[in-house]
C-alpha cells in the first residue's frame, strides 16, 4: 500500500513537471519557406575563380594568394591547386611544405590530377 502511495505520488510530481516544461516551452511562429532561403549565386565564385587563376598565370603571386585562399577554404578544386603551389614555391606567401601538401592533397581529392605530380615534384607524395 505505501509503495503504491509513493509511486502514484512520485508520478504525479512527474507528470506535473513535464506539464509545467511544456507551458514554458518556445513555440515557431513561422515555419521556414524556401523561398525566404537566400540562394547561392555559382557564377560569382567562379568568376573569382578564373581571377585567382589569371593572376598566378600573370606571376601576380600576391594577388593570387588573396584571391585563392578564401576560394580554397570552400572547395574549389583549381583555387586549392594554386594556394597548394603559391605555399610550395614559396610565391605569395611565405614557403610552407606542410601547408602545399595539404592543399595539393584537397585538391587531388577533389579531382585536380595534376596535383599528383606536383605533390611528386616536391616529394610529398
Amino acid at each position: 500500500m505505501l509503495k503504491s502511495i509513493i509511486r502514484n505520488s512520485i508520478l504525479s510530481v512527474g507528470l506535473f513537471m513535464t506539464i509545467g516544461s511544456l507551458a514554458n516551452a518556445s513555440t515557431h511562429d513561422m515555419i521556414p519557406n524556401i523561398d525566404d532561403q537566400k540562394i547561392v549565386n555559382f557564377e560569382y565564385f567562379e568568376r573569382k575563380q578564373d581571377r585567382c587563376l589569371e593572376a598566378f598565370s600573370r606571376s601576380e603571386f600576391e594577388v593570387a594568394f588573396a584571391i585563392c585562399t578564401p576560394l580554397a577554404k570552400i572547395g574549389f578544386r583549381d583555387a586549392q591547386l594554386v594556394t597548394g603551389l603559391l605555399y610550395a614555391y614559396g610565391e605569395g606567401t611565405d614557403k610552407n611544405l606542410q601547408r602545399a601538401k595539404i592543399w595539393l592533397m584537397e585538391a587531388l581529392k577533389n579531382g585536380r590530377e595534376d596535383a599528383a605530380q606536383a605533390l611528386s615534384e616536391f616529394g610529398m607524395d
